[in-house]
């Protein structure tokens, strides 16, 4: 393990020092740093450099291996590639670049990611969500766009407010912890906060700016632009975690995101779901306890065909 530290902390004192070879510097930039804070690097303080490389070694769990090789380094880094607290298996943390001035972070359909931007805010996102932001990053404000699902732990800046843009919706924050749910099929987007306080309107201000306290959640309409705010009782984190939340969506909605969860076949009839609503959370469960729970709230029941999954 001693022998694994020194290769990565020689690695990592190579790239702040702008002495890794190529292929070094695209295998290092692959898996640790967005896009457009490469160049910052090295302008960074002792202490943040010092955070990086224990973050990265803290999550490492290797066996021994041969010594240096450009293969070597890959299996360093891929193994360190999990910058945010979770080991390789399972998560993907793979960066893909949209444009020259754009950097956009995608899930899988089934998988969840946890990433770190290049403020320290850290971002879980949902499956089949994305994220996108500007070279613009970090300079004046922090604004990114949320396509899906997001949490957000965001890193205390008072000089640059963090804003996440939802299908026009702006959620701003300085130093705090919230969900947005922003799925592009969903009639509704919704956001929880969890910690600190957040600030909701408009970008084109057709409604007044909401200020949200923990324990609260927005829930705003996309077809008619207005929005209430009422208290939630569910762990609205669940997801992160393997599990599933649902607060106070449409029923109709809540079967679609198990279906595309546990890539199930349903058959319904929307005339059966219509007005129906669903508050719960899970934490990790199998679809079936899953579904019978939230359809047993509504004295409704499913039976299976083959793979066909049909509500009644």
């Amino acid at each position: 393990m001693a022998q694994h530290k020194k290769l990565l902390d020689r690695l990592f004192s190579r790239f702040i020092q702008q002495k890794g070879n190529k292929e070094e510097q695209s295998i290092f930039w692959q898996w640790i740093w967005p896009l457009d804070a490469r160049k910052q690097v090295t302008n960074r303080t002792k202490e943040e450099k010092d955070l990086v490389r224990e973050r990265l070694w803290g999550n490492i769990l290797l066996e021994t291996q041969p010594a240096y090789s450009p293969d070597r380094w890959k299996q360093v880094i891929a193994a360190a590639a999990v910058i945010t607290g979770i080991t390789v298996a399972g998560w993907l943390l793979i960066k893909e670049p949209i444009s020259e001035n754009n950097t956009v972070f995608k899930s899988k359909e089934h998988a969840i990611r946890r990433l770190l931007l290049p403020d320290s805010t850290e971002v879980v996102l949902n499956a089949n969500s994305s994220i996108q932001y500007s070279a613009a990053y970090n300079k004046r404000d922090r604004r990114v766009t949320l396509t899906g699902e997001g949490y957000f732990k965001v890193h205390k800046d008072n000089l640059h407010p963090f804003i996440v843009i939802t299908e026009g919706l702006e959620t701003q924050a300085l130093g705090t912890a919230f969900n947005i749910e922003a799925h592009k099929q969903e009639n509704q987007i919704q956001i929880s906060l969890t910690e600190g306080k957040v600030a909701v309107t408009l970008a084109d201000g057709q409604f007044p700016k909401n200020i949200l306290h923990p324990g609260q959640l927005l829930r705003y309409n996309k077809l008619t632009k207005q929005s209430t705010t009422t208290s939630f009782t569910t762990d609205v984190t669940a997801w992160t975690s393997g599990g599933l939340s649902f607060n106070g969506i449409p029923l109709k909605d809540a079967l679609d995101r198990l279906s595309a969860d546990f890539q199930l076949q349903l058959r319904y009839s929307p005339e059966q779901l219509a007005g129906k609503t669903v508050t719960a959370s899970f934490s990790k469960t199998s679809w079936q306890n899953a579904l019978s729970n939230i359809l047993f709230a509504h004295d409704l029941t499913y039976t299976m065909k083959d793979s066909l999954i049909i509500i009644h």
